[in-house]
């Protein structure tokens, strides 16, 4: 019985990484979207308000984004693909 317990807790544990893993992934992937249409917010405002809100609001994403791709790199995810995207 231990062993077979083993093995299920051990499988269990695999399939919520790979799920972490997933969900990781497609939040680096909607943060660079995010990071898309800030950018293009940004070129198109006017208002010195609004314009400091875009900028904020891109300085806020880029942050987000170093940190999803520091902890996606903590769990093994390879993203040399993306990392020249954002500077």
């Amino acid at each position: 019985m231990g062993l077979l317990y083993n093995a299920l807790k051990e499988l269990s544990f695999t399939k919520e990484v790979k799920d972490e893993n997933y969900l990781l992934v497609n939040e680096v992937k909607e943060t660079m979207r995010q990071i898309k249409d800030a950018e293009i917010y940004f070129q198109n405002v006017t208002d010195p308000d609004l314009i400091d809100q875009a900028i904020y609001n891109l300085e806020s994403l880029k942050k987000k984004y170093i940190y999803l791709i520091k902890k996606a790199k903590e769990n093994g995810i390879n993203f040399n693909n993306f990392d020249s995207l954002i500077s």
